[in-house]
């Protein structure tokens, strides 16, 4: 009685040769161990909560290309900020809340999010970039390396890049905007971009924040046909907000509207008070040494 083997061998469907067998086994070995190695995959992150579908790989991918642009490296620097850890993250459905500026949260997905910040730009914004981290489908290591920076290291790098005269201009501006953002300011655009450069402050990208620069007049512009402008700028600004793209507010000789960089936000008034120690001026009015 003739073997399984013996039957194989002699009958001529299956006789392949030593050459061909091999060939047959590197074409399907990788597809058995890329099967296997996904199924092993799935089973491990449906258990732990983290399981990812192709959708919902791709709604993140379809940005793949915008992460480098200047608008957007500032979002995800945000993204790495306490203040923007999520309430909670739903792990299997790749979605996050996060706390809001009134009282409801941010609902986001890799795709969008309710923030005024995706509504007016359609591009990644904070949330979305915090909840990819948290998914790690982004890294935000990179963008924040966690060092607390101190008075005298923003004094030292200050007086380094800054001519006596800006000293005295950003002095008065780290007053201005205290310790918490609170106040921007408009800047010449070769002076605001050192600034810039050198993480002393960064750009506003808040259109109510950036309209308050302008005149009545030139915020009147924004207003739909037919519609009447109120009589207070507070009141004209919350009507024109909404529907004013960041692109389409542009400042006289090219200025540039700044608030104090993240990085020292905490250290506005120390920083005042140090600088008005450093350099005395005989005009300085009181408030500044307060």
């Amino acid at each position: 009685m003739l073997s399984l083997h013996h039957f194989i061998r002699s009958y001529p469907a299956f006789r392949v040769s030593s050459f061909s067998s091999a060939c047959w086994l590197a074409f399907f070995l990788p597809s058995v161990v890329y099967f296997l190695y996904q199924r092993r995959y799935a089973e491990i992150n449906k258990r732990e909560g983290t399981f990812m579908t192709n959708a919902t790989l791709s709604s993140w991918s379809q940005w793949d290309e915008i992460h480098g642009l200047s608008d957007q490296v500032k979002r995800q620097k945000s993204a790495s900020e306490k203040k923007n850890t999520p309430v909670s993250i739903d792990r299997s459905n790749a979605t996050g809340t996060f706390k809001g500026s009134a009282k409801s949260n941010y609902v986001t997905t890799l795709s969008s999010c309710n923030c005024v910040d995706f509504s007016r730009r359609h591009l990644p914004c904070k949330h979305m970039y915090r909840l990819a981290h948290e998914l790690s489908l982004f890294s935000l290591g990179a963008v924040s390396s966690g060092h607390v920076v101190t008075r005298d290291e923003a004094i030292s790098k200050i007086t380094q890049v800054l001519s006596e005269d800006e000293i005295a201009t950003f002095a008065y501006f780290c007053y201005h905007c205290g310790n918490n953002q609170a106040s921007s300011e408009l800047f010449p655009s070769d002076f605001a971009n050192r600034l810039i450069k050198n993480r002393l402050a960064e750009e506003v990208s808040d259109i109510p924040t950036l309209l308050t620069h302008l005149r009545m007049n030139d915020i009147r512009k924004f207003l739909p046909a037919g519609v009447k402008s109120p009589s207070k700028k507070v009141d004209l600004i919350s009507l024109v907000a909404p529907n004013v793209a960041r692109e389409e507010i542009i400042f006289p000789d090219n200025m540039k509207c700044l608030t104090l960089h993240s990085d020292i936000a905490h250290l506005g008034h120390s920083i005042h008070r140090r600088l008005c120690a450093l350099y005395p001026k005989p005009e300085q009015e009181l408030w500044f040494v307060l």
